[in-house]
Formats: C-alpha cells, sequence, structure tokens
C-alpha cells in the first residue's frame, strides 16, 4: 500500500525527525569524556561546542519561519536534512576542533526547522481542531530523543565509539530526509484554497511588520522566552548542583529526581493538546492555567519552605514538567492569532524567544551564582534560592504580559 499522504505515516517522520533533533541537542554530554580525550579539548572548547548547535539553530529560526511560508515544509525538511547528516558526518570524522565545532554548527542548522517544519505541516495538512493534539503528542514523542541521548548513547559509544555512533545517526537522517520528500509530495495539494492566494499576498516583509507590530507577538515571546529559559536552565545545569552540593543527594538520586521533569512533559504536551482541542475549545484559556501553575510550582523552590523529602522534591518537578508541557499551546495560540498564509513564519519568531532563553538564562543563572563566594567547595544556599526567585518573579512578569493577549474568536473553533 502506498503510504504517501497517509497521515499516520506522515506524522511517524515528522516525529522521528524531531526525535533526531532533541538527539542532537544534548548528545554531547554522555560523550563528553571521550571528546575531551580524542580532541584534547579543554572546558572553554568543550562549552563552545556544546553552544555551537544552539548558536546556529537560533540564528536560523529568524529566516526559517519566511521560507517555510513562501517554499513550504516539503522541500525545506528534506534540504535541512541533508545538512544536518552532512554534519553528523563531519562530526564523526573530525580530528581537530574546528572540525567537530563545524560539524556542529551544521547539525545545528539542519535541526532548526524539524519542529516548526512539522507544526507548518499540520496547519496544511490536519484539521485545525486536531492541530494541537498533534503538536502535543509530537513534543511528548520528541522526549525520546532526550532519553536516547542518555543510556542507550552511552550504550552504543561503549561497544562501536562515538565517531561510529554519529555516522549512524547520520545516515539515519539521511533516511528520514528522503521520507520526509516522498511523504510530501502531495503537499501543495493539502493546502487550504485560499492559503495560495494570501501566500502571495503577503509578502516575507510585510508579513514581519505584521508580527512585530502587534503587541500580541511580543507577549507571545516574553512568555516563551522565560517559560523554556527557565525549565532548560533548571532541568539541564542547576538543579542538579543544588541537590547534590545543598540537599545531599547522591547524583543516582539527583538524576531519578530530576527524570520526573521529563516525564511530566511527556504527559503534559499532549493532554495540554487535547484538553483544547477537545473540551475547552480555546488556546489560551488552557495554556494561561497551564502557566500559572508553572509559575506556582516555582515558588517552592524560592526557599519559603523547606523540603528535604524526595517525594516533595519529585512532586515539584513532575509539576514543572507537566505545565511545562502543556504550556507549548502557546504555539497554536500565536498561530491562530494571525493569517494562516504566516503562519510558520509566526511559530519559527516565537520560537527564537524560546531558544534564546535558553541561551539567556543558562548565562545569567551561572552569574548570579558565580557572585557568591564558595563556601567549602560549593555555593551557599542563598546563591540558589535567589536564582530559583528570578525565575519566579520573571516567570510571574511574563504570565502577566501574557493575560492581555488577545484570542481572535475563529481560534476557539
Amino acid at each position: 500500500m502506498d503510504k504517501r499522504g497517509n497521515p499516520i505515516f506522515i506524522f511517524t517522520i515528522l516525529s522521528g525527525l524531531f526525535v533526531l533533533s532533541q538527539f542532537y541537542r544534548v548528545s554531547n554530554a554522555v560523550i563528553a569524556p571521550e571528546l575531551i580525550r580524542d580532541l584534547d579539548l579543554n572546558a572553554e572548547m568543550f562549552g563552545m561546542l556544546g553552544g555551537a548547535f544552539f548558536y546556529a539553530f537560533t540564528i536560523l529560526q529568524i529566516p526559517m519561519g519566511p521560507l517555510l511560508d513562501r517554499i513550504g515544509p516539503r522541500l525545506i525538511l528534506t534540504v535541512s536534512s541533508f545538512v544536518g547528516a552532512s554534519g553528523a558526518f563531519l562530526f564523526a570524522f573530525g580530528n581537530s576542533f574546528l572540525a567537530v565545532f563545524l560539524g556542529r554548527i551544521l547539525i545545528g542548522a539542519g535541526m532548526a526547522p524539524m519542529l516548526m517544519g512539522s507544526f507548518k505541516t499540520f496547519t496544511l495538512r490536519y484539521p485545525p481542531e486536531q492541530f494541537a493534539t498533534l503538536m502535543g503528542m509530537i513534543y511528548s514523542i520528541g522526549t525520546l530523543g532526550n532519553i536516547l541521548a542518555a543510556s542507550p548513547l552511552a550504550f552504543l559509544t561503549s561497544t562501536i565509539g562515538w565517531r561510529n555512533t554519529f555516522l549512524l545517526t547520520g545516515m539515519i537522517t539521511v533516511l528520514l530526509g528522503v521520507m520526509v520528500f516522498k511523504v510530501l509530495k502531495e503537499e501543495k495539494n493539502q493546502q487550504l484554497p485560499s492559503t495560495s492566494k494570501e501566500t502571495s499576498s503577503i509578502g516575507i516583509l510585510k508579513s514581519i511588520r505584521l508580527m512585530i507590530g502587534s503587541l500580541s507577538f511580543w507577549q507571545f515571546g516574553a512568555v516563551a522566552f522565560f517559560r523554556y529559559g527557565i525549565f532548560v536552565s533548571l532541568q539541564g545545569l542547576w538543579l542538579g548542583p543544588y541537590l547534590i552540593h545543598i540537599k545531599g543527594f547522591s547524583p543516582v538520586q539527583t538524576g531519578n529526581l530530576l527524570i520526573f521533569m521529563s516525564i511530566g512533559a511527556i504527559l503534559g504536551s499532549p493532554i495540554g493538546g487535547r484538553l483544547s482541542d477537545r473540551y475547552f475549545r480555546s488556546r489560551k484559556k488552557v495554556a494561561f492555567t497551564a502557566l500559572f501553575l508553572y509559575t506556582i510550582s516555582l515558588l517552592p523552590l524560592t526557599g519559603i519552605w523547606r523540603i528535604d523529602h524526595p517525594f516533595l522534591f519529585a512532586s515539584i518537578f513532575f509539576s514543572l514538567g507537566f505545565f511545562n508541557g502543556m504550556a507549548m499551546l502557546i504555539y497554536a495560540h500565536a498561530k491562530e492569532s494571525y493569517p494562516i498564509a504566516i503562519s510558520g513564519t509566526v511559530m519559527t519568531y516565537v520560537n527564537f524567544f524560546t531558544m534564546a532563553g535558553a541561551g539567556v538564562f543558562m548565562t545569567l543563572l551561572g552569574k548570579v551564582i558565580e557572585s557568591f563566594p564558595k563556601v567549602g567547595g560549593s555555593y551557599p544556599i542563598g546563591a540558589y534560592h535567589l536564582c530559583f526567585l528570578i525565575c519566579f518573579l520573571s516567570m510571574g512578569a511574563s504570565l502577566i504580559f501574557y493575560g492581555f493577549a488577545r484570542e481572535k474568536p475563529s481560534a476557539q473553533h
């Protein structure tokens, strides 16, 4: 049976590409010892290598939206897959810092449109009342990439080496690139009747002016910036040292607690989408509620109450992940606040704020903690509580700002 045009098959291929994007994003952490040893890297070089993916990924959000709207996701996702694969091959064969650095840049560039290209495909090919559900599902599935970049990557690295591992992932990336080109073959015929007319009438510069000239765009961008920036900074950097050095948990116990953030995100994304599509029939109501509960979940970390029991930490981390996942609905709210012809541009520009938040907040919280003198080889509890308070207050401020964003009646299907 020809699977081209099959919605389930299309969703599967798009999910595979996003899983790869998530895998590549965090893969350096597990292979760090091998990279440092084989390429003779110092801490600064390794840090630059980790950031290379995000530099390319974030910057390319700016042109990627208009390209998705004008050219369509089929060609963009296909070419980007090949670019990402070339980066994986360069990374696998690289024998110098410059080679692997360029490889990571190409990987970041190639993975830049995977999630937003999927969202654009959902806009063009699926009924509007399914958009939030599909968005939540693919985000949830993408979390598998984070899991694959942990123990499975460590196992592969120990058996076939990190170079052969990335050679293999590069081949998988090429395969999915070819498949997405085939399954989206009828893309033009799938567009809504009015889309082609709107696309020709709304130029790139006009679409950008339409967005940045509206208050709503900045409301979406601000809350996206703080939502993800705070989450990834806590999950990826500062909660670990806090639990180990301040609360006395072992690294294994810490890992077991932090995984509840991922579990929460896996469950929260599809549940939020389903609630929005089927029951509340509103993007903003569900997104705002999720963001409010996400903000409240940050409050216990500020030191306002003494927390030591693992169960309480697990509950807090699960709540953060769950409501952060539900809050992905801000993309759907943003998409439906503008003409469908510029939906790709709108979502990628909101995603620019999302990724920028990760880079800024990781650095900002690091500077705050570094401003405290070390006590007994680690930073004091006050340093962490101040960081968590900054997260709570900035999230609260962006939530209030977002609360005044309008929701078009048409978005409530």
